[in-house]
């Protein structure tokens, strides 16, 4: 035998010896682990890890699909949308999917409903689906209060509750419901002012969206529409977080491939007169009535997205936040970005605060 062949051999015999060696320091570390502990403890905690193996396997053909740590849509865009692309993915290819939330640390309202909008559309075309709850127990308590499980495996998903901070709402049959609207307008101005009044911000904004929701639905399946909305109060900085997400082909994708829609015909002289660089910047030309204004040569602000971000810039509302495809606006800080994944549908973001403006109610 050769001195290479050898050496061979004692490499392997070795490496035999260390994981013999690691083996019984696991044996050994397992038997003083049970010290102390009864038979009955020891039969329930060999159960519990058989019903985790068995869980494990019964969802191994499953694709798993990680939430960001952080699962926001305004504080953690890119990954949160990442995370949401790849479902809408394993949507479009009918997979199964087991969603990993247990290293949550943190979920937005907004968040809670883009999540389950698309989960409900898993529902809707039988695609299996299960998930897990975040450890952390806030994230799992706003998880929990937010209602999200009880309109993800009710059978009417059209139900309008008003119950505290974490609210729901969810609407799938009509195209605009004003008396939603008010009675959220009514809630949170009471939480706010310690009286209801109007906002009419808050009202143009839930308007456009609502009567946008058929215009962006689907350009395949017109009639089919659904939106939800949430809204979440913060007692410590007296101000209220509002979500909206119209999940459609969205608002770029239906302007650029809807032939029968409004600036189908005035595309090429948009984009040769305003030339956006990318679908940030063209959202930002919609926002500020630029593309209204150059399809229809009228400068008009007073609905879709001009009409709500009239609303944000006359202070009627604050902080506002649009998604759709893959184009980002951040209102409050000018930030108009092309996003790295496409968001299939419209995502809006705003607050109320003290500080807007509000009528009182008659």
């Amino acid at each position: 035998m050769k001195n290479w062949q050898k050496q061979i051999l004692k490499n392997r015999a070795r490496k035999f010896e260390r994981l013999r060696r690691k083996s019984k320091k696991k044996i050994i570390a397992k038997r003083k682990s049970l010290l102390g502990i009864s038979k009955n403890e020891r039969i329930e905690m060999n159960k519990r890890l058989q019903e985790k193996r068995d869980f494990i396997r019964q969802y191994a053909s499953y694709k798993h699909v990680h939430a960001p740590t952080v699962l926001s849509m305004t504080e953690n865009v890119e990954e949160s949308v990442r995370f949401i692309s790849t479902l809408e993915k394993l949507l479009s290819a009918k997979k199964k999917v087991f969603v990993e939330m247990s290293h949550v640390k943190k979920i937005a309202s907004g968040a809670i409903i883009v999540l389950l909008s698309i989960m409900i559309k898993f529902k809707e075309e039988n695609i299996p689906f299960n998930g897990s709850k975040p450890f952390n127990r806030d994230a799992r308590k706003m998880l929990d209060n937010s209602g999200f499980f009880d309109h993800l495996y009710e059978e009417n998903g059209d139900q309008i509750t008003l119950k505290g901070q974490y609210d729901i709402f969810t609407h799938a049959n009509k195209t605009v419901d004003s008396e939603l609207s008010e009675k959220l307008i009514s809630n949170v101005s009471q939480q706010i002012w310690g009286a209801p009044y109007r906002c009419p911000g808050v009202q143009r904004v839930y308007l456009e969206l609502m009567q946008n929701t058929n215009n962006h639905a689907s350009l395949n399946r017109q009639k089919v529409h659904h939106w939800y909305t949430t809204v979440k109060y913060n007692p410590q900085k007296n101000k209220a977080y509002f979500s909206f997400i119209d999940y459609g082909v969205g608002i770029i994708e239906s302007i650029n491939k809807n032939e029968k829609g409004k600036f189908w015909s005035s595309l090429k002289r948009i984009f040769s007169t305003l030339k956006p660089k990318d679908s940030g910047d063209f959202l930002r030309l919609l926002l500020d009535g630029s593309i209204h204004k150059t399809a229809t040569q009228h400068y008009y602000r007073g609905k879709g997205l001009p009409g709500i971000y009239k609303a944000f810039t006359e202070n009627k509302i604050s902080n506002l936040i649009v998604i759709t495809n893959d184009a980002y606006a951040d209102c409050r800080n000018n930030n108009y970005v092309t996003l790295s994944d496409k968001f299939e549908g419209t995502y809006v973001y705003w607050e109320l605060e003290s500080t807007n403006h509000k009528v009182e109610a008659i």
